[in-house]
């Protein structure tokens, strides 16, 4: 195992959503920011003002661009937007609330509980065929900043399948991963050796730097 550092990825889930209101299944529904969502990452552009990114990347909709530009403000930095991060596809959900589906698609949430890896709403994606959509393009930003420190900003679905592929965590396991609005994960690499400093940071209560002689652990 390689023990020095290589891409340093601080991997954000989009700030909170002008409909969080209620649960919704979102999806590829193109909504916008909160106030709430804004300031978060306004937030989070001042506790890393000084942190060295390289790049910063989202998905192309809207909430995830929008919590993007404010983080990388600091750094004079526009994020780099790529389709293959949208969230997971809901089909004929999209944009409903948890309330909505139950009432229009009676026992279909019940179904997905019981089969997470493997169930497709019409019209939408598996969790299997959002992390073979994903992985490849995560993988190839990795592989573009060897060295570098960069912000990937996703959705809570694209970060579960992330630390699913990184982790070798069961797909149907994927929600012990917990995802708040705005939570920042840091994923250290060591050559193609993925480790996972962080998960699910809030901006008040986060230690981001690395110290000079950081090492892979052994114990």
């Amino acid at each position: 195992m390689n023990d020095q550092p290589s891409c340093r990825v601080y991997l954000f889930r989009h700030g909170e959503t002008a409909n969080s209101n209620e649960v919704c299944f979102n999806g590829h529904f193109d909504v916008g920011l909160s106030v709430q969502g804004e300031n978060q990452f306004r937030e989070w552009a001042q506790v890393l003002k000084d942190e060295p990114f390289k790049a910063i990347y989202s998905s192309d909709l809207d909430r995830t661009q929008s919590s993007a530009r404010l983080l990388g403000e600091p750094h004079q930095l526009e994020p780099v937007t790529y389709p293959e991060l949208r969230e997971l596809c809901f089909g004929d959900w999209e944009g409903l609330s948890v309330s909505e589906v139950e009432k229009k698609y009676p026992n279909q949430l019940e179904e997905r509980m019981k089969n997470i890896e493997a169930f497709q709403v019409n019209g939408g994606e598996t969790f299997l065929q959002l992390q073979e959509r994903v992985i490849p393009r995560f993988e190839g930003i990795v592989a573009q900043h060897p060295n570098e420190q960069i912000a990937v900003v996703c959705h809570g679905g694209v970060n579960r399948v992330i630390f699913a592929h990184l982790l070798e965590i069961p797909m149907k396991r994927i929600f012990r991963v917990k995802q708040d609005y705005a939570a920042l994960n840091i994923i250290q690499y060591y050559g193609d050796e993925p480790v996972v400093e962080l998960l699910g940071g809030v901006a008040d209560n986060v230690l981001t730097t690395p110290t000079q002689d950081k090492k892979i652990a052994i114990q």
